[in-house]
């Protein structure tokens, strides 16, 4: 549900609901495995390349998907000259997150999923 579908007499929530995704590969679960680790962390997408099992250098797309999804909070740091836009988990998404990177999906053969509290 998106605010443009509320009339315009019913409340609104103070936080959205996160939307399911419909489409979900395992770069997406890559990236939500990292957030998973600390999902109070406030990241950017740098940071997430660094640490995901994808090793990308796209995985702004995915997190401005899932932003728009109601699954993320996203701000623009402010006072730098070169701000970072940071994304986190809201707690809407957190729960959606966890139930995401366990449905089955194809891995790519040699590339090895990281999971927290796994060794694998």
């Amino acid at each position: 549900m998106t605010y443009e579908d509320l009339e315009a007499d019913e409340p609104v929530d103070s936080e959205p609901t996160a939307l399911p995704l419909l489409r979900l590969g395992w770069v997406t679960q890559a990236l939500l495995d990292v957030l998973l680790e600390d999902p109070s962390r406030e990241v950017w997408p740098f940071w997430i390349d660094r640490r995901s099992a994808a090793g990308r250098r796209d995985n702004g797309v995915i997190l401005k998907r899932l932003a728009q999804a109601g699954w993320l909070t996203k701000r623009r740091e402010t006072g730098k000259p070169n701000a970072r836009v940071l994304y986190k988990l809201t707690p809407a998404g957190e729960t959606l997150a966890r139930e995401a990177v366990e449905r089955p999906v194809k891995w790519p053969d040699g590339v090895t999923r990281h999971r927290p509290g796994t060794a694998s």
